[in-house]
């Protein structure tokens, strides 16, 4: 077993507290005012096409089981003929492209792509502004409270205080899987009463700066999304005004450099 293996493996034991798991062998801003709800779900990383994801999803839910922020939810009775399988909704959870990338490792059918757990593979959609007039930055307005305080109602892992209080304490000695969702929060905390840049700073990608970052524009600023860009969802849920939009299955070549032609 080489390294990374050995590490994502680890990372997933961390996640579930089990000793084994069943394995198988740039620029430019894009404004959609009039964004349409796309059918297609945002698949986790690593999601294969979607015609054959839905031929290989076994809808076991073992990709829910050790994301360490949530975020992979399992369709519901509304999913007609995809009901079972995993998808995100990053209005309620982002994801955070943790390193180890378990969701894909843990999947036994192939649904997730094993070969794909590098970020340089990671296409799960594009970003898009949809609601440029709502966002805080370009009116030069400050993050209220209630922003930060809904990612907390968004986050299962926390003591009833912590919910309470909207305030998160870290003790040292959690599960990974507590501990990076408070670090999340910890850091988000931070922006409270602060100017906003919450789509840019708390961005996911590796290096974030060429996924997304603040222009001028009117006297204030806006989201840039930029060509790294993975479609993670993670500025979705941040954003306190619902700014932005996931495309699921598009690239920054496919909605971007169309766009300007």
């Amino acid at each position: 077993m080489n390294p990374e293996d050995k590490k994502r493996r680890k990372f997933i034991k961390q996640m579930t507290g089990l000793g084994v798991l069943g394995l198988a062998s740039g620029a430019g801003i894009y404004f959609a005012p009039e964004l349409k709800a796309n059918e297609l779900r945002l698949r986790p990383p690593g999601a294969v096409e979607e015609d054959q994801f839905l031929k290989l999803c076994i809808k076991c839910g073992q990709c829910l089981q050790v994301c360490p922020y949530d975020a992979i939810e399992l369709e519901d009775i509304d999913g007609g003929a995809s009901v079972g399988m995993a998808y995100i909704n990053p209005e309620k959870r982002g994801c955070y492209l943790c390193e180890a990338f378990p969701c894909m490792l843990a999947c036994p059918s192939g649904a997730l792509n094993h070969e794909h757990d590098n970020i340089k593979y990671v296409e799960m959609g594009i970003a898009v502004v949809s609601n440029m007039d709502a966002c805080l930055a370009l009116h030069n307005k400050k993050v209220p409270e209630s922003a930060v305080d809904k990612i907390y109602d968004h986050t299962k892992v926390l003591s009833p205080d912590e919910y309470k209080n909207h305030r998160v304490n870290i003790i040292g000695d959690e599960k990974e899987k507590t501990k990076l969702q408070k670090q999340l929060l910890e850091k988000l905390d931070k922006f409270r009463g602060k100017a906003c840049t919450i789509c840019a700073d708390m961005c996911p990608y590796p290096t974030p700066l060429d996924a997304i970052g603040m222009v001028k524009k009117d006297g204030g600023f806006l989201p840039e999304i930029r060509e790294a860009c993975v479609g993670c969802g993670a500025c979705v849920e941040l954003c306190p005004t619902s700014v932005l939009k996931i495309i699921p299955a598009e690239t920054y070549a496919s909605v971007y450099k169309k766009g300007k032609k």
